[in-house]
């Protein structure tokens, strides 16, 4: 028996500047751990999303999801994201730090409960053009 998979991948862009630091740690700490990164005024990033859902091909549609509803469902969360300072002005990453790893994380769990047709599969965000960092779940 063959079991089919299909998946749709589609790529959103957004900006946004952070800075890596913890009040747990000194200065020359924080300097240490988060380098560059630890810079007091931030330093900012062209972030580039890849969003792979899966699901079954619709029989009426041929499509898995509709473009047009998965650029709806990214729209509320790029348009929180885009042009901000996360650290500052998103909750979410003044409790945990906005390195790439959460905030690929934070854009999953923003987006995973939204899905009703497919189902979020794989997350890729594009940092540098040399670095990316990608979230998934297994299991159930």
């Amino acid at each position: 028996m063959i079991n089919e998979i299909c998946t749709l991948t589609r790529i959103y862009h957004f900006s946004a500047a952070h800075r890596l630091h913890s009040e747990k740690y000194s200065e020359e700490e924080n300097q240490r751990i988060f380098g560059k990164c630890n810079n007091a005024k931030g330093h900012g990033h062209d972030y580039y999303i890849e969003v792979k859902v899966t699901g079954d091909i619709n029989p009426e549609t041929g499509m898995v999801i509709n473009l047009s509803e998965l650029d709806q469902i990214m729209k509320d969360v790029i348009d929180e994201l885009d042009h901000t300072r996360l650290d500052i002005e998103i909750p979410f990453f003044r409790e945990f730090q906005p390195s790439g790893e959460n905030i690929v994380k934070y854009i999953w769990l923003k987006l995973q409960p939204k899905m009703k047709v497919a189902r979020l599969y794989h997350l890729k965000l594009w940092e540098t053009p040399d670095n990316y960092f990608e979230y998934f779940e297994e299991g159930e």
